[in-house]
């Protein structure tokens, strides 16, 4: 059952043996998994429920319906945009589908640096092979790459850099080209398509799901979380409280929002919730070419150039991917105000986009505060900035390669690359706060996971240290950066967490 805040009339009370504050990547798969076990969940959602039927991919209507705080979320003092969905689905439902499985070299960094356990590549292969068809992650075909990202594989190709067709959670995909503004057709299998209807469908009476209702504690007796506090927000300005006492408890909100709830509950033990933020800052580079590309048609993410990041060199770097956005928030990466965006989107058909995912370091911080509740301070290191700027001038040397005729770069000042000549003009732009428009979707960190309570939050497999039965899943728990997309780890460890949960339930759940 999905319960909408027009549905509630009155203050309630719910029982379960789980609950659940998210309903994403993880808190979708640990509700199927909890009930596939037997045990009632409440899984309770902060955005709205929004089946397909609802998507007119629109950017107007979109944004504010499926994004969180409508797509305003800004780090300080840097200002850079992070992108994260607020639905039933969470950010699956608004990302563009792009499934990597986390890179050997991270996973052994988490091993050896900060002892995790049981998170070798082997290991987490079969938590990988778990999800995966669950979602129909299959590889983009090379018919199906449109000209944004045959310029990538082009440019790459003559550059002679390592690049592939990205895998993807689409099933006979319509190419849109339009998979952040949600699937209108269903073949994105996002966790609104996937785990959630497939629960209702078998786990109907176990899994009850509670949409437009915001967490904003959890309940505690000593060393056991008791539940969760939640506000529902009702038909017009009505409010509802809503009270769950549970045996267990997942946060799976999100690296910023289970940071806030477990602050905002007095739960930071040790004093490192919130610590450890990365976000993939990716700025974009525009690539301006004489014939039509028309970006917008056909999958906006299926190529990515992997010579400089994780994947291929082992260490930190970056991951330049093909990615194309509807017209607002294409020109949010253009230099100058009014008139002149006016001028440079007029060349939107023309242009090819590509973004340099940036496998950051963790130093970012959520902290509570601000008009919205919590603020994500984060701020480049000096070796991220160095990385940033190699990043994109990279991206232009592709773009260059590919035939374009300029490139401009996402600094506030207009800056126009014509040849290698010009690229160091990149540099002396910078980076640094008030210099470049920079977004970013995967936010990451705030929990970390170890080995030792020393230095984390939560245990191996999720459990917060000092506590029994309360756990948190999400990208929030990531010891590191990923330095490629992070959907599909989420789902693994969400899997795997779910898996650990229920081989010790009774040690968990207080002996029920």
């Amino acid at each position: 059952m999905i319960v909408q805040g027009k549905d509630i009339a009155q203050s309630v009370l719910e029982r379960a043996d789980v609950c659940i504050v998210g309903s994403g990547a993880a808190g979708a798969i640990l509700a199927w998994e909890m009930a596939e076990m037997g045990r009632s969940v409440v899984l309770l959602e902060k955005g709205g429920y929004h089946p397909r039927n609802d998507f007119n991919q629109r950017e107007e209507d979109m944004i504010p319906m499926l994004y969180k705080n409508s797509g305003l979320q800004f780090t300080l003092p840097t200002g850079f945009a992070v992108a994260q969905g607020s639905c039933v689905g969470g950010s699956t439902v608004v990302n563009d589908a792009v499934c990597f499985r986390t890179p050997d070299a991270v996973l052994g960094w988490w091993t050896d640096q900060y002892k995790v356990d049981g998170v070798d590549p082997g290991t987490m292969k079969r938590y990988f092979e778990k999800v995966e068809p669950r979602i129909s992650v299959g590889v983009v075909q090379p018919f199906e790459l449109n000209r944004n990202n045959l310029i990538l594989k082009q440019g790459s190709e003559k550059l002679g850099w390592s690049g592939a067709p990205n895998s993807r959670n689409c099933k006979n995909c319509r190419q849109c080209g339009l998979c952040h503004l949600g699937c209108s057709y269903g073949t994105k299998q996002s966790m609104l398509e996937t785990y959630i209807p497939d629960t209702q469908s078998k786990h109907g009476d176990l899994v009850k799901i509670y949409a437009d209702t915001t967490a904003t504690s959890v309940t505690r007796s000593g060393s056991r979380a008791t539940g969760v506090i939640a506000t529902v927000a009702g038909t017009g300005d009505r409010t509802f409280s809503l009270s769950v006492k549970a045996k267990l408890v997942f946060v799976s909100a999100g690296t910023v929002a289970s940071s806030e709830l477990l602050l905002r509950s007095g739960l930071n033990i040790n004093g490192l919730v919130g610590k450890g933020v990365a976000i993939h800052p990716s700025p974009g580079v525009v690539g301006d070419f004489a014939e039509t590309v028309n970006g917008h048609e056909g999958i906006p993410m299926a190529y990515h150039c992997d010579e400089f990041s994780v994947v291929k060199t082992g260490k930190r770097g970056y991951m330049i991917e093909s990615i194309f956005l509807a017209p607002y928030q294409f020109s949010l990466s253009l230099p100058g105000f009014d008139y002149d965006v006016k001028q440079l989107m007029s060349r939107y058909n023309h242009y090819a986009l590509l973004g340099s995912l940036l496998h950051d370091e963790n130093v970012g911080t959520v902290r509570l505060g601000g008009p919205l509740g919590a603020v994500l301070e984060y701020g480049l290191t000096s070796a991220d900035a160095k990385l940033m700027i190699e990043g994109m001038k990279n991206s232009a040397r592709v773009l260059l390669a590919a035939g374009a005729t300029q490139v401009i770069t996402s600094h506030r000042k207009k800056t126009v690359i014509y040849s290698e000549d010009d690229l160091d003009l990149i540099e002396s732009r910078g980076v640094g706060p008030t210099e470049i428009n920079v977004a970013s979707a995967h936010p990451q960190g705030g929990n970390r996971m170890g080995g030792k309570p020393e230095g984390a939050v939560v245990d191996s497999y999720s459990k917060v240290y000092g506590f029994e039965n309360l756990f948190v899943c999400d990208a929030s728990v990531f010891p590191t950066s990923l330095g490629v997309n992070p959907q599909l780890t989420v789902m693994a460890l969400a899997t795997r967490a779910a898996e650990h949960v229920g081989e010790n339930w009774a040690k968990y759940a207080g002996g029920s």
